[in-house]
């Protein structure tokens, strides 16, 4: 008999090392797990194991959500079962959508086989699942599961596209509210009710129905509180001054709009004031087509939250620097070490590394403090800022760990672990995972989004990551950080083959960040592999000026997380420059800054 069903493949992960330890041991601990864990659970989700292998098991489920949900289940007490008899245990679970033969008790087919196969791609301790089983799960879970992509499966052909999820990365489920950030810290705002300058009434809903989306695309970004609608609703039509209304509702800022209709077309205006001293702080005008109703809400709606988040962000920043010292609180130092962190500068990223360590001092479980220190410390390595990697690594990792069950619900915090793991460990999995998250909660968060475009690149999914960072710069083209998303562009557009072009966009980065200097490796792999050799020497002695022992080894230490076909083209590229004659060049001030014989406009040149 033939048939569609859910196989799950599970086996041990280094079973082998456990029984050269101690056989009789390990051999308890799986008879254990099988026993006491899995036989008493596993059919009241519609589970049956029908083969097992010694230290591992097929089952087969007619449910694929009862299915991931039992393997979740099983993972989590196996995690913390403490069997005094035996090792302890890590599991890895492979589970597929397939058609299976049915012969008796046991089962064959294409699904059993694709089930083992894709049980290798799990992380110890969680699962792997291919998209038959991932296209049930929306909506009828809590595990976040991320996109590893196409992957070939040994001994099969053509390749499956796979996801994870990993208990350890944070967050395994959401078991609570959305964390509110405290508004005895944090920034708040309130959208007023936007004026009809056309006087229509029957535009009124179209206009209420905008401000609805907009609200609710702001109250979806984690770093600032969001006054409820119906609250700002009974300010429709106010003459009242907004500094009395920011007092009233207890918010920081106001964000004021006005909408002008012409036939088909309209015109919204945007004003964000400070509530404290009714100052504009941020105005924009966005022009539409009135062809489709939602979808024009919810571009705008778009725009608005892209547009918002660095300028409430940059706006806390100058908060902080006015405070008085002794007033300053954990939050305020953080935000006063965001613009050093983005700075991509030396200099500035000790000083955000101090205002981080500040930070931790006055509040030791302040996770986005550590996971914004950790990137800090990846940037020391990927950089090479630092003469001292291991150190470096060590403190990210110490950072971390700090993190764990603290950023679950912080889209800034959870890109910054990403970008660290990244950086540091290239834990590719592990990152995704965050970033995934930090998009979940924030789909409007650029940063996160700039960040999975280098993730992608760094994969080999090129065409994935320039989708993510052109996403990156329509949501935030005034962003401080958005260079960065320019640098991806050229790193992309290097990995697609296209080395003038990455030139190309790494200049333009260059000018839009002065004094950024690590960026000259950039520019001197893609022109060597160009074709430009005298470009590729003095971009890269641009680099080297600020930093000590830049090797082959040292750079494919600091850039390890590049797939290995990227790393060595960008090898190559900066090998055309004399990569290995700028071994052991002593510190010493930047000649990008004047000093030497290359000006640094001349090498950023027309962007």
């Amino acid at each position: 008999m033939r048939r569609l069903a859910v196989i799950l493949s599970m086996d041990v992960e280094g079973f082998t090392s456990l029984v050269e330890k101690d056989e009789a041991a390990a051999l308890r601990s799986v008879e254990h797990a099988y026993r006491d864990l899995i036989l008493p659970s596993i059919g009241d989700f519609g589970g049956e194991v029908f083969k097992t292998t010694g230290d591992g098991l097929l089952a087969e489920f007619a449910s694929p959500v009862s299915a991931v949900k039992w393997t979740a289940r099983f993972q989590r007490v196996l995690a913390a079962d403490d069997f005094a008899l035996g090792p302890k245990l890590r599991v890895r679970a492979g589970l597929v959508m397939g058609d299976i033969v049915v012969a008796g008790n046991d089962r064959f087919g294409d699904g059993v086989n694709v089930a083992t196969r894709v049980q290798a791609l799990s992380p110890p301790g969680g699962m792997a699942i291919s998209r038959g089983v991932f296209e049930y799960l929306a909506g009828k879970t809590d595990l976040y599961f991320t996109d590893i992509g196409e992957r070939a499966l040994k001994g099969l052909s053509g390749a499956q596209r796979i996801w994870i999820w990993d208990p350890k990365i944070v967050g395994v489920t959401r078991p609570h509210a959305v964390a509110t950030p405290d508004p005895a810290t944090h920034p708040s705002i309130v959208v007023l009710p936007f004026d009809n300058l056309g006087g229509d009434p029957e535009r009124d809903v179209f206009i209420e129905g905008m401000v609805e989306e907009i609200t609710a695309s702001l109250s979806r970004v984690r770093e600032f509180l969001v006054i409820a609608r119906h609250s700002a609703y009974a300010f429709r039509g106010s003459t009242q001054d907004v500094r009395e209304i920011a007092e009233e509702l207890g918010v920081r800022y106001l964000l004021e709009g006005s909408v002008r209709f012409a036939g088909a077309r309209m015109r919204v205006s945007l004003r964000l004031v400070d509530g404290e001293s009714a100052l504009q702080i941020w105005s924009d005008r966005i022009e539409a087509q009135v062809a489709d109703v939602f979808e024009v809400q919810d571009h705008i709606a778009e725009l608005v939250s892209g547009a918002l988040h660095p300028t409430i962000r940059q706006a806390e920043v100058e908060r902080s620097r006015r405070k008085p010292p002794e007033s300053l609180v954990a939050y305020d130092l953080v935000m006063r070490a965001l613009p050093h962190l983005w700075a991509h500068r030396r200099e500035e990223n000790a000083q955000a590394i101090a205002l981080v360590n500040q930070a931790l001092a006055r509040e030791p479980r302040d996770g986005r403090a550590a996971a914004i220190g950790a990137w800090a410390h990846g940037q020391q390595i990927a950089y090479h800022w630092s003469g001292d990697f291991s150190a470096e690594r060590d403190a990210a990792h110490d950072l971390l760990d700090r993190t764990a069950g603290r950023i679950d619900d912080d889209p800034l915090a959870l890109t910054a672990a990403a970008t660290a793991m990244t950086l540091v460990d290239g834990d590719l999995d592990r990152a995704n995972a965050l970033i995934d998250r930090a998009i979940d909660i924030d789909v409007n968060h650029a940063w996160a989004w700039t960040r999975r475009g280098f993730a992608r690149v760094y994969a080999g999914r090129t065409d994935e990551a320039f989708a993510c960072f052109e996403r990156a710069m329509r949501l935030s083209p005034r962003d401080p950080f958005s260079f960065n998303s320019m640098v991806g562009m050229g790193l992309a557009h290097f990995s697609a083959g296209r080395a003038a072009e990455a030139a190309r966009w790494t200049r333009r980065a260059l000018a839009e960040k002065p004094g950024m200097t690590w960026a000259f490796r950039d520019l001197s792999a893609f022109l060597g592999a160009a074709g430009d050799e005298e470009g590729a020497k003095a971009a890269f002695d641009v680099f080297c000026s600020q930093r000590q022992d830049v090797t082959e080894a040292t750079v494919r230490d600091a850039l390890h997380f590049m797939n290995p076909a990227l790393l060595d083209a960008y090898v190559a590229g900066l090998a055309t420059a004399g990569l290995a004659c700028h071994s052991g060049r002593e510190e010493g001030p930047s000649r990008a800054a004047g000093q030497g014989a290359v000006p640094y406009q001349s090498l950023v040149g027309e962007v």
